[in-house]
């Protein structure tokens, strides 16, 4: 009978926390345009839809302690929902900043949660910055992201508001369990003199009379177990950056302390781009000159102890962005040069970065991050430049399947495309150009605009649950603006208005009821449904 209660009880422990952490978020926005794709596109949110509408508003805004570099200020926000911390559940967005910053924020009430530091530690002198080569950390944050898109509905359709966040009771004046593995961090990192970027260390230190591997630092146990991962699933549970050293550091997402030691990545004071966590390795590419180097594409075999890292050299060709596909192919899009490789879309080998594929305007350059779809059993990718868009089938290169003429009142601009498809099965294409956010309706080998929104100075569009939210991002006589769009027709469902007091310094992100602006005044805002927290 005793053991029937035992069992009972851990089944329904179980079911409680299934049913919090399937009712309580969306998918988690883990990288720049959500997914390994680059869709811009979060299929289902358990509060926004174009029925709520009527109800978004402004929720909260937070300015930081991070200075600004040349306009480079603030990253859009990566999300993490459900986390279980020494204050029991939390959910956060993680924003990367200039001034090689990392803020968690608590997402159900807009207030710091932890923030960190990452010390510059290059040989190199760290570069003071200038318009074209900023300096700083110029890499928006990333997760491990899965390389299948993540859906995620709400439990039976139901979706219940956060609550407060609760501690485990621990035994009687201990305090919750996890209080004295934090207290523990806390004292290890202050023995340190107080630095915030060292790899926090486990209890205890390394093995009995075994001192921690020289250069590495030990991970705590908790952080170790959650290195592991499944070839293209949901990798190690760590934010991952890179600041104006080039180092990649884990961090552990409950604390901001790090995972482990620091681990040389890109070269220092580098332009950089893509940043993303993928089927065991880390991507990012440098897009220009900036730091004495040139554009390539970078990637770390994460997984490995000594995190080996292999390039492909675009042999001077700016790279625009770089997106995978669900097979691990990395595309890559390139600007002007001289090279075989300029102005072309470049498929490459995951694991070897072995080019597959090369498709070449010639002339062309392009000028956005690729996106990468599907429809039946076909794969596409597409991106721009700045006078037409190219859809190419990802199984052949040789020709586009779509290329829009160039227009005398159309030229494309932003640093992506956004795709989506509805409920009736429409594929839509989604771009910045010309004081607009455009939208294309895509069939098999033709693409035909359908809507235009003007705005100022417009980032690449984002998708929620039906929603076409766009930004304007301003510019030295004008705010930026958020809108919720029409998804049909365009039209302007809903307005931000005057709450922004800047321009916005990066594109958007959203989850759980809520789209995120940060701002070059190095402030971040959330706007969504408000939700009762009781």
């Amino acid at each position: 009978m005793k053991r029937n209660f035992v069992f009972a009880a851990l089944f329904a422990f179980a079911m409680s926390a299934l049913i919090y952490a399937q009712a309580r978020s969306a998918p988690d926005w883990t990288t720049q345009g959500f997914d390994a794709q680059r869709t811009s596109w979060m299929r289902v949110d358990p509060y926004i839809s174009i029925e709520s509408l009527s109800k978004f508003q402004f929720i909260w805004k937070l300015k930081v302690d991070n200075e600004s570099r040349h306009g480079n200020a603030l990253t859009a926000p990566v999300a993490l929902g459900n986390l279980m911390t020494f204050r029991g559940f939390k959910s956060l967005i993680l924003v990367g900043g200039s001034s090689n910053n990392v803020y968690g924020i608590d997402y159900d009430f807009g207030t710091m949660f932890w923030r960190t530091h990452h010390n510059y530690a290059a040989g190199a002198r760290e570069y003071a910055g200038s318009p074209t080569c900023p300096g700083g950390m110029t890499l928006p944050l990333t997760r491990a992201t899965p390389l299948n898109p993540p859906t995620q509905l709400a439990f039976f359709g139901f979706a219940r508001p956060p609550r407060p966040a609760k501690g485990d009771v621990g035994a009687p004046g201990k305090g919750a369990p996890q209080l004295a593995e934090i207290a523990a961090r806390i004292a290890a990192r202050d023995s340190r003199g107080g630095g915030s970027d060292a790899p926090a260390s486990a209890v205890g230190g390394g093995r009995a009379g075994k001192p921690a591997a020289a250069g590495r630092g030990a991970a705590p146990a908790a952080a170790a177990g959650a290195a592991a991962a499944t070839p293209g699933g949901r990798g190690p549970n760590f934010v991952f950056s890179v600041a104006a050293d080039g180092l990649l550091r884990s961090i552990i997402p409950d604390t901001g302390d790090l995972a482990v030691a620091p681990a040389k990545f890109l070269p220092a004071n580098t332009t950089a781009t893509g940043l993303i966590w993928a089927d065991g390795s880390v991507y990012a590419a440098t897009k220009n000159t900036c730091g004495g180097v040139t554009p390539a594409l970078y990637a770390m075999d994460y997984m490995s102890e000594n995190k080996p890292i292999i390039t492909w050299q675009s042999d001077g060709a700016s790279i625009a962005g770089l997106a995978l596909g669900t097979d691990g192919t990395v595309y890559v899009a390139t600007g002007a040069g001289e090279s075989e490789y300029a102005n072309a879309m470049v498929a490459l080998h995951g694991k070897t970065l072995k080019v597959l594929q090369t498709y070449r305007t010639k002339t062309d350059p392009f000028i956005t991050t690729p996106v990468v779809f599907t429809e039946g059993d076909r794969t596409y990718v597409a991106a721009a430049t700045e006078t037409s868009m190219h859809v190419l089938d990802a199984a052949s290169f040789a020709a586009p399947v779509v290329r829009t003429e160039p227009q005398a009142n159309v030229r494309f601009t932003g640093d992506g495309l956004a795709t989506w498809r509805d409920p009736v099965g429409t594929r839509w294409l989604l771009t910045s150009g010309s004081g607009a956010n455009i939208a294309y309706a895509f069939s098999a080998n033709s693409v035909a605009e359908r809507w235009r929104k003007p705005l100022v100075n417009p980032r690449t569009p984002i998708v929620v649950n039906g929603v076409v939210f766009a930004l304007a991002a301003g510019n030295s006589n004008a705010n930026a603006v958020l809108y919720a769009l029409d998804p049909a027709t365009g039209k302007e469902l809903w307005s931000s208005g005057t709450t922004i007091t800047s321009t916005a310094s990066a594109g958007m992100s959203a989850g759980t009821g809520q789209v995120y602006v940060v701002s070059s005044d190095n402030t971040v805002y959330a706007f969504g449904i408000p939700l009762a927290i009781n």
